[in-house]
């Protein structure tokens, strides 16, 4: 019997209709071969090599915020930075442990920061202060709305008193806030992590672009805010939320591997140029230190300032001594009328402090 050519040949919408499934199989497979940024597993920040060649680790359980529980504490702290965002989604983080936020100790002087700046009492709102221990945490407690604990990720480290620079308990003090910081960024939001021991006097925003990834303050900047030869200090930085720059800190995190005596600032600068380059391909932006300034490289006209940052200064008192002489100093300065001011005589003084120079 002859068979009719109809059933022989596929009419032109079967064939429309057989090739698009196969083109969505294709892409339902790439995006699931390449999809989100991954923390790094215990496994991938062991294989150094492994870690220098690739942008991402495999995906592992989300954790929580805490590293210890998960669930509710997750909740609570996406809730916490619900409120403490600003309308643009950006929040700002320090962290600090028992010594830090004692009565009298940094937390305290970089909170006054903000009430003696000009127009930045407002943004205290938006902080998040982590806890290390709870020593820090009863503390933060009492002088502020937005607190949250974060366990370190070594099982009984002890984070609460004033660690040595560059001890083991220092590192891991330093390398635990990394996971956090991740969190949050995958939540949604763009962060400003500032260290504790900077002050603030003008709102060092308007030195963030919005056509770099990450923008970050320099120990040493020599001029070009593009030139990735500047020194970075990891100390004040700012994240914007997305997932490019997710990777970025999963895969500075991993590198730790590769550096396992040095801090997170050490391993960002020898990293900066591999995060610049593809697959991760972000873009960082150097702050000219003439504004977001610190010991390093420190800013001497105080009408160009909105922060310093005790860097290049070791040991708790000797940063909490020069941190409440910066501040006595800024009170001065503002204290002088309009036209003093802009006359660039008053400055920092330099007699009697432990590290500014």
């Amino acid at each position: 019997m002859a068979v009719s050519s109809k059933n022989t040949l596929h009419s032109p919408a079967v064939v429309f209709l057989l090739g698009a499934i196969s083109a969505t199989a294709v892409l339902v497979f790439f995006f699931t071969a390449t999809a989100g940024p991954a923390w790094p597993t215990a496994a991938t920040e062991g294989a150094s090599q492994a870690v220098a060649r690739s942008a991402s680790a495999p995906a592992p359980k989300a954790s929580s915020p805490t590293n210890a529980t998960g669930g509710d504490d997750d909740d609570a702290f996406a809730r916490m930075l619900r409120r403490a965002a600003m309308e643009d989604r950006t929040v700002i983080m320090t962290s600090v442990n028992e010594a830090w936020a004692a009565e009298g100790s940094l937390l305290d002087s970089f909170l006054e920061s903000f009430r003696v700046g000009l127009n930045i009492s407002h943004l205290v709102k938006h902080i998040v202060v982590v806890a290390m221990d709870e020593g820090a945490l009863r503390r933060c407690r009492a002088v502020h709305p937005h607190c949250h604990l974060l366990l370190p990720d070594v099982d009984g480290l002890d984070l609460s008193g004033a660690k040595s620079y560059m001890t083991k308990d220092y590192l891991d003090l330093v390398w635990s806030k990394l996971r956090l910081q991740h969190r949050v960024l995958l939540l949604g939001y763009n962060l400003l992590f500032t260290d504790v021991d900077v002050a603030w006097f003008r709102d060092p925003r308007v030195h963030i672009t919005a056509a770099a990834d990450i923008t970050t303050s320099s120990d040493f900047y020599f001029g070009d805010p593009d030139d990735l030869g500047n020194y970075p200090n990891t100390g004040f930085i700012y994240f914007k939320a997305t997932a490019r720059n997710a990777r970025a800190m999963a895969y500075w995190h991993a590198a730790r591997a590769r550096f396992p005596d040095n801090h997170d600032q050490f391993v960002f600068n020898e990293i900066k140029r591999e995060l610049a380059a593809p697959p991760i391909g972000v873009r960082i932006r150097f702050v000219d230190s003439a504004h977001v300034s610190g010991f390093c490289q420190l800013g001497r006209d105080l009408n160009r300032i909105a922060t310093v940052h005790m860097t290049c200064c070791i040991g708790l008192e000797n940063k909490l001594h020069d941190l409440r002489r910066v501040v006595e100093d800024w009170r001065r300065y503002v204290s002088r009328p309009e036209w003093e001011r802009r006359a660039g005589k008053i400055g920092w003084r330099f007699d009697g402090g432990k590290c500014i120079h």
